[in-house]
C-alpha cells in the first residue's frame, strides 16, 4: 500500500534570507554570527561553551555571572529570550501545523511530517531534510526551528507543543492547523494545578490564524474554546473516526472514516491509542494539505518499538509518566504475561511523587525493575532519586550497568523514559555500532 503527499515549495537559504533575527540557545542549531543565550539548566551549563562561541557569537548573553569580551550579564535573560522568540514567529515565513495534548503527541506529529515531507520538531528531536538531532528537552524554544530554517530552507513545520513550552511562550507560532490529543493532568510538579495545565494548553488557540481550523480527541473540553475557531473531533466518533481495526502480535490494520471516504492504513504497533493517533494524522492530513493518507505507517522512533537485538527481545517506548508506562506495560504484559524486565530512565530531578507513582505501575504487573539515572547537575537530587528505585527492589546504576546486569539475567526487555534508548544500548556494547 502506498499513500499520498502533499508537495509544498520551500523558499529561501541562509545566502538570500532577507535580515531575519538571528539568534540560538543552544551550540547545535548555533551560526556565526548568532547572539548566543547561554542558561544555565538543569542538566547543562550553557557558560562552559563561552570559551568556544565567544570569538564566533554577535554577543552572548548569560543570566548567571561569566566573563569575556563580548558576554553580558542578565539577570532578565530567559525574559530576553522569550522576546526575541516573540519577534523570530513575526518574521519568519514559516508554515506550523501544532500538536499538544498529554498523549499521542509525538506520534501524530512524526507520522503527519513523515507522511507528507515536511519538518519535524517535538520530543523526538529536530528533523528537516538532511539535518536530524534531538533535542536537549521536549520544551526547547523556537530558536531550533528558526535556525534549521535558516540551515536547509524547510519552511513546512510539524511541532508539538508541550505545556510547559506553551506556559513559558517558548513556542509562540502562527498555527495553520491544531490537533489537541487528550487531556489528562500531567507535569503537576510544574502546574501544581489541573486548571494551570488546561489553560496552558488552551494557549495554543491564541497562536491559530484567522480561519485555521482546530482538531480536538475525544475527552478533549471544548467549552470555552469554540470561537472563532471551527472544531472538529476524532477518535471513536466525531468527524473522523476508527470504523474498525485488526491487531496482530506486534501491529495492526485500522479502518477510518473520513469526509473523503474510508482510509486503510497499517500501524507498525498495537494498541487503540495508536489508532487513534492514525485517526489524527490522517484527520490533519486532510484539513491541512488536502490529503488522503492511506497504508503504510512508518515505526515511530522510540514508540512502542518491537526489536530484537543480542538475542534479547526488546519493546522501547519513551513512556515517562505513570500513565503511558502504564499504557505501555498493559499492552506488553497481554503478550509476554510477566516474564520481562522494565529498564526505566529516571531523570535526576524526577519529583519523589512522580517516583513512587512510576514504581507502582511496575510493581502492579508482577515484573522486575531496573532505574538508571539520566543525571541532573545537582548530583545530590539524582543519588535521591535512584535511592528511591534502589529502596523498591530495583536494579541501579547507570544505563551501561544496567544493561550489562539485565542481559545475564532476562531475555525480554522494556525499555521506558529513554529517548535516547539505542545510543544508550550502544554504548553498554549491547547494540553494534
Amino acid at each position: 500500500m502506498e499513500f499520498m503527499a502533499a508537495e509544498h515549495s520551500f523558499t529561501g537559504s541562509e545566502h538570500s534570507l532577507p535580515d531575519l533575527i538571528k539568534f540560538s540557545s543552544d551550540n547545535r542549531w548555533f551560526m556565526d554570527g548568532d547572539i548566543f543565550f547561554a542558561f544555565t539548566g538543569a542538566h547543562f551549563d550553557a557558560r562552559t561553551l563561552i570559551p568556544e562561541l565567544q570569538n564566533r557569537a554577535k554577543l552572548i548573553i548569560t543570566e548567571r555571572e561569566a566573563s569575556g569580551s563580548n558576554v553580558i550579564h542578565r539577570p532578565d535573560a530567559r525574559q530576553l529570550y522569550k522576546k526575541f522568540i516573540k519577534a523570530g514567529a513575526k518574521v519568519y515565513p514559516l508554515h506550523v501545523w501544532g500538536v499538544t495534548g498529554t498523549k499521542g503527541k509525538s506520534t501524530i506529529a512524526w507520522w503527519l511530517s513523515s507522511l507528507l515531507g515536511t519538518g519535524y520538531m517535538g520530543t523526538l528531536g529536530i528533523r528537516a531534510k538532511d539535518v536530524q538531532f534531538v533535542l536537549p528537552t521536549t520544551t526547547t524554544g523556537a530558536d531550533a526551528l528558526f535556525n534549521t530554517y535558516r540551515k536547509t530552507g524547510e519552511d513546512h513545520w510539524v511541532v508539538e507543543l508541550s505545556s510547559i513550552g506553551l506556559a513559558e511562550d517558548r513556542l509562540p507560532l502562527p498555527l495553520e492547523g491544531l490537533i489537541w490529543t487528550t487531556f489528562e493532568p500531567e507535569h503537576m510538579d510544574y502546574h501544581k494545578t489541573t486548571y494551570a495545565y488546561y489553560s496552558a494548553k488552551k494557549k495554543a488557540f491564541s497562536y491559530l490564524k484567522r480561519g485555521a481550523l482546530a482538531l480536538l480527541g475525544q475527552n478533549v473540553p471544548a467549552a470555552d474554546v469554540l470561537p472563532p475557531h471551527p472544531l472538529l473531533r476524532y477518535g471513536d466518533t466525531g468527524d473522523f473516526y476508527i470504523l474498525d481495526r485488526k491487531e496482530y502480535e506486534w501491529e495492526q490494520d485500522v479502518r477510518i472514516y473520513t469526509p473523503q471516504g474510508v482510509s486503510s492504513v497499517h500501524l507498525p504497533m498495537p494498541g487503540k491509542v495508536f489508532a487513534h493517533d492514525a485517526v489524527g494524522t490522517v484527520a490533519a492530513a486532510f484539513l491541512w494539505k488536502g490529503v488522503k493518507l492511506e497504508g503504510e505507517f512508518p515505526s515511530v522512533p522510540v514508540r512502542m518499538n518491537h526489536v530484537l537485538i543480542n538475542g534479547i527481545e526488546m519493546i522501547i517506548d519513551f513512556a515517562h509518566t505513570p500513565e503511558s508506562i502504564d499504557a505501555c506495560l498493559q499492552t506488553v504484559a497481554q503478550r509476554w504475561g510477566n516474564d520481562f524486565v522494565v529498564i526505566h530512565g529516571a531523570t535526576g530531578y524526577e519529583p519523589e511523587n512522580k517516583s513512587h507513582e512510576i514504581i507502582k505501575v511496575i510493581k502492579q504487573y508482577g515484573v522486575s525493575g531496573a532505574a538508571s539515572i539520566i543525571k541532573s547537575l545537582d548530583e545530590k537530587q539524582s543519588e535521591q532519586t535512584l535511592k528511591r528505585y534502589e529502596d523498591a527492589g530495583f536494579l541501579i546504576g547507570s544505563s551501561s550497568e544496567v544493561f550489562q546486569l539485565c542481559s545475564k539475567k532476562f531475555k525480554k526487555w522494556v525499555i521506558v523514559g529513554m529517548r535516547d534508548a539505542y545510543d544508550r544500548l550502544k554504548e553498554a556494547g549491547i547494540y553494534g555500532t
